[in-house]
């Protein structure tokens, strides 16, 4: 389940841990513990790590619980509907596509662009870095197959699946293993040229805005795992997207905080993760892109990493494909530093309001929220306007 090699050409330590024991978070863990225990041998003072959180066998039984929840069976349709999605490319070939003969590329983007993106932007369009990584995920696809205004694209994306919300006595903050979840999504991106998207167009903002409600509008992605694996009463069955999206986070020490004295992930060791999973095991997607952000002595840097089914695709496409993703970011980019963002419907609930109706409260002053009226505001408001009946989606601002 382990192996670990000191390199003392490169002064690199090489650690090797089984999937079925780490995911991206746990990385994290150890490399805190690993930079603790460092520092307290270096003072001469005995090892004394932070506590681990709630252990894997607990979580494992919330989750068989929380499986059989209504509000979780519930979700069964739109699952189904997401699923109908047809696939982008065809799916790999057993025995053909396996990761031993997965065909590889990695790609790094600038310093000055990832620190936007892990910025400026999630905070213009109030939505999270991982919102927008998927979004022009999808906008290169959409550009790379050529998909009409409208056409869906499905993408299986995998999630964190820390979700300690579900039971009030876990803590997973310091545990280790595989937590990840995966579910698919189904978006629809269309209605501007790719120029439009290279130049930041705020038709490229208004297309963001509407790919970020389809994906607030989808149930919590660990709802889709629980009903398919473990709710033996319902059946969520049919193929899954062909093309996979998976955002690892940020490793590394942040901001302010490199020093020489520090273990770092190192940039090279995240690109060669595949090249020790190369065993003749069939590959889960078409395309994968793994991404993740790595903090260097620069700044901070998004790391792609790419894997594809040669039965499927060559490398010039994936080479395509990265280069596209990489230019939908630099359009968002541009778009927020021409003024690009604002709220959408699902940011100011439980006020109801359609994305013109805050589009035009944008356009005659500055919105920072819209809350619902006061028990006061609204008897006022009741009587001022009782003759038109019920007012839907009143608030204040």
């Amino acid at each position: 389940m382990l192996s670990a090699l000191w390199v003392a050409s490169t002064a690199q330590l090489v650690l090797i841990v089984h999937h079925l024991a780490v995911d991206g978070v746990s990385w994290r863990i150890l490399l805190e513990d690993i930079n603790i225990g460092w520092a307290q041998h270096r003072a001469g003072a005995p090892i004394a790590l932070l506590a681990s959180g709630s252990s894997f066998q607990r979580w494992s039984s919330v989750l068989a619980e929380y499986a059989l929840a209504p509000e979780v069976v519930a979700q069964l349709p739109v699952w189904e509907q997401v699923l109908d999605t047809p696939a982008v490319l065809a799916a790999v070939t057993p025995g053909v596509d396996t990761f031993a003969t997965a065909g590889r590329l990695s790609a790094s983007l600038d310093v000055e662009t990832t620190r936007m993106l892990l910025g400026e932007v999630p905070a213009a369009f109030h939505a999270g870095i991982n919102d927008m990584l998927l979004i022009a995920y999808g906008l290169a696809w959409a550009q790379f197959l050529g998909a009409g205004d409208g056409v869906p694209v499905g993408i299986d994306v995998e999630g964190h699946g820390r979700h300690e919300e579900l039971a009030g006595d876990v803590d997973l903050s310091r545990t280790v293993g595989w937590f990840t979840t995966k579910y698919p999504v189904s978006l629809r991106l269309g209605g501007l040229s790719w120029a439009q998207v290279v130049a930041g167009d705020p038709a490229l903002g208004a297309v963001i805005k509407d790919v970020k409600e389809q994906l607030r509008a989808l149930p919590d992605g660990v709802t889709y795992g629980l009903l398919r694996y473990l709710n033996p009463e319902v059946e969520l069955s049919g193929p899954e997207p062909t093309i996979g999206f998976n955002y690892l986070g940020r490793v590394g020490a942040g901001p302010g905080e490199l020093s020489d004295e520090l273990w770092l992930f190192s940039e090279q060791g995240v690109s060669s993760v595949g090249v020790t999973g190369a065993i003749p095991m069939p590959l889960a997607h078409s395309v994968e892109l793994n991404a993740v952000t790595i903090d260097g002595a620069a700044g901070p840097s998004l790391s792609a990493n790419w894997m594809w089914a040669p039965s499927v695709v060559d490398e010039a496409a994936v080479g395509r494909l990265s280069e596209l993703w990489f230019e939908a970011l630099a359009g968002m980019c541009a778009c927020v530093r021409g003024g690009g963002g604002g709220l959408t419907p699902s940011d100011i609930a439980p006020v109801v309001l359609s994305q013109q109706q805050i589009d035009e409260l944008v356009s005659v002053g500055v919105v920072a929220d819209v809350l619902p009226l006061t028990p006061l505001q609204q008897g006022c408001f009741s009587r001022q306007y009782r003759p038109g009946g019920s007012q839907r989606g009143g608030g204040s601002r």
